[in-house]
């Protein structure tokens, strides 16, 4: 089991429990709900460099 944090709203998130992933440039996302997946499907460059900030 491993935490990850959701790049759009910041909640942890555990990459056993969650379906909801995707990968941009060869990094795996993982999120909370749907719409934090959408969000960041649409415009994943915006939230990929918050994520490196945190």
């Amino acid at each position: 089991m491993a935490t990850h944090t959701d790049p759009v709203c910041g909640m942890k998130v555990d990459d056993q429990k969650t379906t909801l992933k995707s990968t941009y440039q060869d990094t795996t996302y993982y999120f909370c709900a749907q719409g934090c997946k959408t969000k960041f499907d649409e415009k994943p460059q915006q939230f990929a460099s918050q994520q490196a900030g945190r």
